[in-house]
């Protein structure tokens, strides 16, 4: 048994760590929250875009976005923040289960997935992590490297694997096309193309179009992958919450335990002491 003291040391640590664990669980859930709600303005961006594609007929260009076929390119994108090395791992391995992974060009987000693929031999290219702030900025960068490498040749299948937030504690690794980008340049009806005045090629304005496309999708990409960082965060440090709680309780039992037997004891010594005394 433990002494009296040393357990109260111990309970006092535990508590301070389980009020630290609370409020890092509300930070993150807070955080969840406010992105969450900011998710809206993607769809009405989406909404705008889509409509440009009713003013010209691009169905019938030749180009390597518009196209498909050809060298494969897989992006993964992990986090660099704590209690997601499962769901990095998830979103590594499924990548390089796709179809045609083993001869791909792979490009991966964030330090510790790249530690990780670099401890399997695997060569790539890496990107630095997403942080809360910089998500416009990396999809920005990250755009550019594809647009170059692409019309390079290097790939012109892009496939993006990432966690996506089923809901606040059910997560899955989501597969998503970024190129080629047939469905944008479909046939569409009610074309208004006779009304428009076309001054630059339409090769250039696809890769315009592509660009910009590619640069919303990665940004709503890596806000998803925020909000599984924050939901994933927050259902960690619950289920270490309660660790924390259940062994409280049964700190707080051994304390107690054992000042009633140093109280009991104490008791009984002076019992006999004041017997041995009358005795005397």
């Amino acid at each position: 048994m433990q002494s009296a003291q040393r357990l109260k040391n111990e309970l006092e640590l535990n508590t301070e760590l389980t009020q630290l664990l609370e409020v890092l669980k509300g930070i993150a859930s807070a955080q969840f929250r406010q992105l969450e709600k900011r998710r809206e303005r993607f769809a009405k961006f989406m909404d705008a875009f889509e409509g440009f594609f009713q003013l010209i007929d691009f169905s019938s260009v030749q180009h390597p976005f518009a196209g498909g076929g050809g060298n494969l390119g897989i992006i993964m994108i992990t986090s660099d923040e704590g209690f997601m090395g499962g769901l990095n791992t998830k979103v590594i391995n499924t990548a390089l289960e796709y179809s045609g992974a083993e001869n791909a060009e792979l490009i991966i987000i964030g330090d510790r997935g790249a530690a990780y693929l670099k401890g399997m031999g695997r060569s790539f290219t890496g990107f630095p992590g997403i942080t809360s702030d910089g998500g416009y900025e990396a999809a920005l960068n990250l755009k550019s490297f594809i647009m170059k490498e692409g019309l390079a040749g290097k790939f012109s299948r892009l496939m993006l694997f990432y966690p996506k937030p089923v809901s606040f504690t059910v997560h899955k690794i989501e597969a998503l096309s970024i190129l080629p980008c047939s469905e944008l340049f479909k046939k569409r009806e009610n074309i208004a193309e006779e009304n428009i005045i076309i001054e630059s090629s339409l090769s250039a304005i696809i890769e315009y179009l592509v660009g910009t496309w590619v640069v919303e999708k990665l940004f709503e990409v890596f806000e998803d992958s925020k909000l599984s960082e924050f939901s994933a965060r927050t259902v960690h440090l619950e289920e270490s919450h309660q660790v924390l709680l259940q062994r409280e309780r049964l700190i707080r039992f051994q304390y107690f335990r054992s000042r009633h037997e140093l109280i009991d004891r104490g008791m009984r010594e002076t019992f006999s002491s004041q017997l041995l005394r009358k005795r005397s």
